[in-house]
């Protein structure tokens, strides 16, 4: 490890002058368990890159129900049994997925000739439940049996409908043109033109006979399904989490002289909240539209960058990335204010007073209030030994400063972080330019 040592027990992060190259980070959760679940229903084998290690659970999902799946060197296959091959599972499904991702499963599953139980995520059983009444135009029938606990009863012959409803969220449309494919009949939904969910993009892709087309109202798109065959195998490279993006974008803007590009990520309305803001504080940071409709982030270190003010909604949105956006918040010139954070005080401890107190360890000038942090940035970091207690956010956080500080920044318990990015560290030291040998 180039710039990190083992030091009792913890990871030890030195200092870099330049951080230079190309990051590709684990694929996004979302895109993952869509991809395996119409790969499950089509025939013949889908191959998958950049498989996010959270998609395990859904992997492990389509083998209770008789689909055949193998991993070897981080490629995933997934092996289709068409749309009447699954089996009958042994245990509840568990889809506490982003809606997304469970809504598209849910409509398969609701289509099968057997009986099964689903667990649903809370923030997915609103639209969940809108699903299963759009669905018993088709015969089938699905309830909810206690609080995020369905039950559906399958259909042994699916029907197609007109669903005349323009304005259903995307993922209901997802898993009505989903479960358009067991029917015996079209499949139709109307959406407004100025829709931006294309959802039909992501089943034409693999092969479906979907068409989308303006009639009488031009204010309104027609989506017509015509049922046929199963979906097509697919490979896909899963584009990245911009999640997992994150602590690369802090320190290439953060490390002057800086030159680095992630490659193949997500980039949504709902979760570019981060990426707005280091955009509007000055830093170098270039969106590049892909054909996939995935983006690279070209990202340069000039060191200019300006304080700002976080608060309300904006802060609600980035409340898991509070310690990066703190790092961040170094490195301007100015009072970074966060603020409307109150809820990271309550649980097992007061995050927003143990992250004050690693800042100030790292020398960071810092005012805690009851709303959340005001940091003086701009002032020079210096190494310090970081309790994360084990939370990867903190880990994560106090590696980026640590590339910044003078000293040696040593972060314990950083296994934390290996869960949820595998080969997280390994990766930032591989940036590191020039590069160095390693340190025993």
């Amino acid at each position: 490890m180039r710039g990190q040592t083992a030091v009792s027990e913890a990871r030890r992060i030195t200092k870099t002058t330049r951080l230079q190259g190309e990051v590709r980070v684990p694929g996004e959760l979302r895109t993952a368990a869509q991809a395996f679940w119409l790969a499950a229903i089509s025939i013949g084998d889908s191959r998958f890159e950049q498989v996010p290690t959270s998609a395990v659970t859904t992997l492990d999902i389509l083998v209770d129900l008789g689909v055949g799946v193998a991993s070897d060197n981080g490629t995933v296959t997934v092996s289709g049994v068409g749309l009447q091959g699954l089996q009958q599972p042994q245990q509840v499904i568990d889809l506490q997925l982003p809606a997304e991702a469970a809504l598209p499963a849910l409509a398969i599953l609701s289509q099968q000739s057997f009986v099964s139980r689903v667990r649903i995520a809370p923030e997915s059983r609103e639209l969940a439940l809108q699903l299963l009444a759009l669905l018993a135009r088709t015969g089938a029938v699905g309830v909810e049996e206690s609080d995020c606990l369905l039950h559906l009863d399958g259909t042994e012959s699916p029907g197609g409908a007109t669903h005349e409803e323009s304005d259903l969220p995307g993922p209901v449309k997802l898993g009505l043109l989903t479960a358009g494919l067991f029917a015996q009949t079209p499949t139709i939904l109307r959406e407004p033109t100025s829709s931006k969910d294309r959802v039909d993009v992501l089943l034409k892709t693999r092969g479906v006979d979907v068409e989308g087309s303006r009639q009488l109202d031009p204010t309104l798109r027609t989506i017509t399904l015509t049922p046929g065959s199963p979906p097509q195998a697919l490979d896909l490279d899963i584009a990245g989490d911009l999640t997992g993006a994150l602590p690369f974008i802090v320190a290439a803007v953060a490390v002057r002289r800086s030159d680095v590009t992630i490659r193949h990520v997500v980039l949504r309305p709902e979760n570019r909240a981060f990426v707005d803001i280091v955009r509007q504080i000055g830093a170098e940071l270039e969106i590049i539209d892909n054909d996939s409709g995935s983006v690279d982030l070209a990202l340069k270190g000039s060191g200019r960058m300006k304080s700002t003010r976080v608060a309300d909604k904006r802060a609600e949105n980035l409340l898991d990335h509070v310690a990066l956006l703190a790092i961040l918040a170094t490195q301007t010139e100015g009072e970074f204010i966060i603020r409307d954070i109150e809820s990271l005080r309550e649980g097992e401890y007061d995050f927003i007073e143990h992250l004050a107190g690693l800042l100030r360890a790292v020398q960071a000038k810092v005012g805690e209030y009851s709303y959340g942090l005001v940091i003086d940035g701009g002032r020079p970091l210096k190494g310090a030994r970081i309790e994360t207690r084990g939370h990867p956010g903190l880990a994560q956080a106090f590696a980026v400063a640590g590339l910044l500080a003078n000293g040696d920044m040593d972060i314990d318990d950083t296994e934390c972080v290996e869960p949820v990015y595998p080969g997280f560290f390994d990766q930032l030291d591989a940036l590191r330019s020039p590069k160095r040998k390693e340190t025993t």
